[in-house]
């Protein structure tokens, strides 16, 4: 056990090392996480694929806002999409709260006089405010609606001339419940019904009174009852990417087909069918007058033959599907061969790709298109045709590790594998503070040959930021570098919550690479022509950057693109603006980081991906694959939440968006202790400043030290003395016993016997203070939260005794030992200890306990755990043990912790495969939950994409502790294979 305790050791520290040889092997992790990890740059720019095909949807931001991000890949001069929706969204004329952004509109309560919906009415007397208008219950709500009628006016200037004569122009709208919308005194909509997210395309009518590039949005909104809201804006649509329509429907382009009312013979669905006697009628078929209706269907049976010639190129060059539209049923065949067979319920112009197996027989150039369509009564309607876009590659794997994400597709007869790497190694400061990742990609044939590659990469990065941003591409010193961020920025002014609002996103390439900025359609076409990109005619419209870059086919490594944000500065620490560790001293640009980062490309992968072997082996030894793979999925999730700089004094600093708070860094220690404490004590130092300094005179330590950018004092409300207490005391233990050296602990004695004295004082029972989990209900005489404060006092023994103050020590681990005593009188409760002193048949997880076995403090005799961990098994439901028996709430973090304290590694994965399955199957795809139903997946989760996944490294932490009872076993005995 020593031998393998010393040779996992070794493995945690050798993972970093910089002279480390390249090899791309990983261990797989076979868990489906809720969100991929892809791109961290920053607490507010960090992007996640919310779907398990990469294809499927457009990446997003933590807080869910879409960022359009495609790559395409050419082979031969065939594209196919490896990333990013098939769809573009809509461009933003004026924003919508519905999609996480905010608008300005003037509104009352109080009925308007006649003409309020008109461009010249009176409106000075009317309120200014944030839209959208609703009950605090909506997620859009800016400004809350209370009354039983609104009314909003929304002024929008500068509309793009380009946009009214090039593009669709749409009317988003959400409203709960009746509504009646007008646009330059015209109404566009009468509603009575609630609904979301609705678009109505605005006609000429309406289109031809915003000439002057002026809109006034006019609309009264009543709410009977309940929930309450009303937002809207103004959209243009992107015309169809490359979509070609080979057989179009009829409301685009009119066909001619055969049909028949009566039962057709057997193989009416085979080309060799002779329809000869079936009567021929235009498309579409339904009830007379209805719209795009060319030929009258009254009959409650209908047979439609179609055929269709098209270039046989396409079946190779292009992703082809049919649109589709009925009422009430329709079954669709091509070729003879089922495409679709509906239900009863009438849809309206629906997508279906068409599958290889049906492909084969279109080869020729040769589709026979059958439809049997049923009518129950009421509006008939039956209409279909082919269609071609870019091909879909086929996505054949995905693989979360520690710092990075794997993806292979297929592309035709080339494979491409595509990586998203965060660099962020925790005993490497400079690598972990720089603000750069790595897009890699690298093709190879899969039948032997050459062809022709080139990679392309197209985003719209005015989601990136909000209002006022710019976008410019250029060349310099061999990099191809797009830079957007938004315009005239003024240190901490404009402040927005969960966006970035300084700073600017770069994504750059430096070999053999084009770009473009401008229209998307005419940037693919080009790209797919030529297989490079140039200057776009459409200068007007430069909403979209793209690169693309040449690939060397089956090379030995990677080409890449590197992304990167400079943020200028990383917050106002007590009145001082602090630049990101990377540029401590000002004195650096962006293109100075590309070319570190470029330098250091080959050797940084090499350790990235011995990192990502190392921690999934040495995770999987001390706990099993499951929990290996939670690790390495969780890793990213809370290093990325985490920025660094270094005051004036010099004293490194490293922190989260809201500085704090201490139960986050709490949770999220066991990974900054197994890796670099020295991250840890960072994490604490403005903790210890603001005590120090005079600025917090209470006798525990605040509960934060203020949010993003502001850090100048506790901004998030109530105190949580023992809570607080007892964190700091135990964390700064835990990096002492980690570290070996107490001398951290000696430089804050004095602060360190102030918030230890408090505990002592205040007492085993901590009367009505509230803990870190009082979401889910607070409960005086908290029985946890008192085992925390007992711990904070023994960890505070055992600093004394690692300092030499032999009195102090002797003294505390007494005063913690006859605590623990009466801690177990009042809390015992037959096989189990109660939730809180006062409550009977009352049970909740002690998992602070868990510290008494890192510490090695021996404060609690074993029983208690034993009692303890025996009864929750009794309590294990479908995702895990609850926090308590009053919630179906679980928290991740404490339920990794409370399966620690099992010594037995067959019981730890007992607790741990519960939460592996939530993950594994969770379908409210954000990043990862802390806090969630452990009976089923109905309620919503509500905190996702936090720092305190590191705390599912507390079993890795054992090891590094050494301690006793530890299971380590050898890679032969546990599944760890690649």
């Amino acid at each position: 056990m020593k031998k393998l305790l010393i040779a996992l050791l070794i493995l945690l520290l050798a993972a970093c090392s910089k002279s480390v040889p390249y090899s791309d092997e990983t261990i797989k992790n076979d868990l489906r996480v809720p969100a991929y990890p892809l791109l961290m740059l920053h607490p507010h720019l960090r992007l996640w694929s919310t779907a398990d095909q990469l294809t499927e949807k457009n990446m997003i931001f933590t807080n869910g806002k879409n960022l359009p991000f495609v790559g395409f890949l050419r082979v031969d001069g065939t594209m196919y999409r490896f990333m990013g929706s098939r769809d573009l969204p809509m461009q933003a004329i004026a924003t919508m709260a519905y999609d996480y952004e905010s608008w300005e509109g003037k509104f009352t309560s109080l009925r308007p006089d006649e003409g309020w919906e008109q461009p010249d009415f009176n409106d000075q007397y009317w309120q200014v405010s944030e839209g959208a208008f609703g009950t605090r219950d909506r997620r859009e709500t800016r400004t809350p609606w209370l009354s039983t009628d609104i009314w909003v006016r929304r002024e929008i200037v500068d509309i793009d001339p380009y946009l009214l004569e090039n593009k669709k122009i749409y009317l988003r709208y959400s409203y709960d419940d009746i509504l009646q919308l007008y646009i330059n005194g015209k109404l566009v909509v009468s509603a009575d019904r609630a609904a979301a997210n609705l678009k109505v395309e605005l006609p000429d009518s309406i289109l031809n009174t915003m000439k002057e590039g002026k809109a006034l949005i006019a609309a009264h909104c009543e709410n009977k009852k309940g929930s309450a809201l009303i937002d809207f804006g103004l959209f243009a649509e992107e015309p169809g990417i490359l979509v070609e329509g080979i057989a179009p429907v009829s409301n685009e382009k009119e066909w001619i087909g055969k049909y028949t009312t009566e039962q057709p013979e057997e193989g009416w669905e085979m080309a060799a069918f002779n329809d000869s006697t079936w009567a021929q009628g235009s498309a579409a078929f339904g009830t007379e007058g209805g719209p795009s209706v060319g030929t009258p269907w009254n009959t409650n049976r209908l047979w439609i033959r179609r055929e269709v010639s098209f270039d046989p190129s396409l079946v190779k060059n292009r992703q082809l599907f049919v649109r589709y539209s009925y009422n009430d049923g329709m079954q669709l065949l091509i070729n003879g061969k089922e495409l679709v067979r509906t239900g009863t319920k009438a849809r309206n112009d629906v997508k279906v790709q068409i599958p290889d197996s049906i492909l084969e027989t279109m080869k020729d150039g040769k589709a026979l298109f059958a439809a049997r369509c049923v009518n129950w009564g009421g509006t008939s309607f039956a209409d279909f045709g082919l269609y071609g876009e870019l091909k879909e590659a086929g996505q054949k794997s995905v693989d979360v590790q520690a710092t990075q994400t794997h993806y292979i597709f297929a592309c035709g007869d080339v494979e491409l594998k595509l990586t998203f790497t965060a660099p962020y190694l925790l005993d490497d400061l400079e690598l972990l503070s720089r603000p750069v990742n790595y897009i890699s990609y690298q093709a190879k044939a899969l039948d032997g040959k050459e062809h022709d590659v080139a990679i392309y990469f197209e985003m719209d990065p005015h989601k990136a930021f909000r209002a006022g941003q710019s976008t410019e591409m250029y060349e310099k010193d061999g990099w191809v570098m797009m830079k957007t961020g938004r315009e005239n920025q003024k240190l901490w002014v404009d402040k927005l919550k969960d966006a970035p609002a300084w700073g600017y996103f770069y994504l750059g390439a430096k070999e053999n690479a084009t770009y473009a900025q401008g229209d998307a359609a005419e940037m693919r076409a080009h790209f797919m022509k030529e297989g490079d990109l140039k200057e776009m005619r459409r200068s007007n419209e430069k909403r979209y950057a793209a690169i693309a870059q040449k690939l060397e086919m089956n090379s030995e490594f990677p080409q890449h693109l590197i992304a990167a944000f400079d943020g200028l500065y990383t917050m106002a620490y007590f009145g001082e603006d602090l630049r990101p560790y990377w540029n401590k001293d000002g004195d650096r640009t962006i293109e100075g980081l590309y070319e570190d980062a470029e330098k250091v490309y080959k050797e940084t992968m090499a350790r990235c991906y011995a990192f990502d072997r190392q921690l999934m082996e040495n995770a999987c030894r001390v706990g099993g694959k499951e929990y290996a793979e939670l690790c390495a999925s969780a890793y990213r999730q809370a290093v990325s939440s985490f920025q660094m700089s270094k005051d004036s004094s010099d004293e490194l600093l490293y922190f989260t968006t809201l500085v704090g708070s201490l139960d986050i860094y709490y949770a999220a220690s066991p990974l900054f202790l197994c890796y670099n404490p020295d991250l840890l004590k960072a994490m604490l130092n403005p903790f210890f400043y603001y005590s120090e300094s005079g600025k917090w005179n209470k006798p525990f330590p605040a509960h934060d030290l203020g949010g993003y950018p502001f850090v100048n004092g506790q901004a998030k409300g109530g105190d949580l003395p023992v809570e607080h207490a007892g964190n700091m005391l135990i964390m700064v233990a835990a990096m002492a016993k980690a570290e070996k050296d107490a001398s951290y602990a000696k430089v804050h004695w004095e602060t360190l016997s102030k918030w230890a004295g408090y505990l002592v004082e205040n007492g085993v029972d901590t009367g009505k203070q509230i803990d870190t989990d009082s979401f889910a209900g607070r409960y005086s005489h908290n029985a946890n939260l008192s085992a925390k404060g007992i711990l904070g006092i023994a960890s505070y023994a055992l600093l004394a005794k690692m300092l030499d103050k032999q009195e102090d020590a002797e003294k505390y681990l007494a005063a913690a030992k006859r605590m623990a005593e009466e801690w177990e009188k009042q809390a015992s409760d037959g096989d189990h200890y109660r939730l809180a002193f006062d409550q009977m048949d009352s049970w909740g997880q002690k998992y602070n306990l868990i510290w008494d076995k890192l510490l090695d403090l021996h404060v609690f005799p074993d029983r208690v755990v034993e009692l303890e961990t025996a009864f929750y098994r009794t309590k294990l439901n479908t995702y895990g043990c609850p926090l308590h028996g009053k919630t179906d709430y679980a928290k991740a973090d404490w339920t990794v912790w409370a399966a620690a304290l099992q010594n037995d590694r067959f019981m730890f994965r007992e607790f741990i495969l519960p939460l592996y399955n939530y993950m594994n199957e969770n379908k409210w795809r954000v990043p990862m939950a802390d806090t969630y139903n452990v009976v089923n997946q109905k309620t919503r989760v509500t905190s996702w994409g936090r720092p305190v996944t590191g705390a599912y490294f507390i079993k890795l932490l054992e090891a590094v502790l050494d301690v006793k009872g530890n299971n380590i076993v050898s890679k032969d005995e546990m599944n760890c294979s690649r």
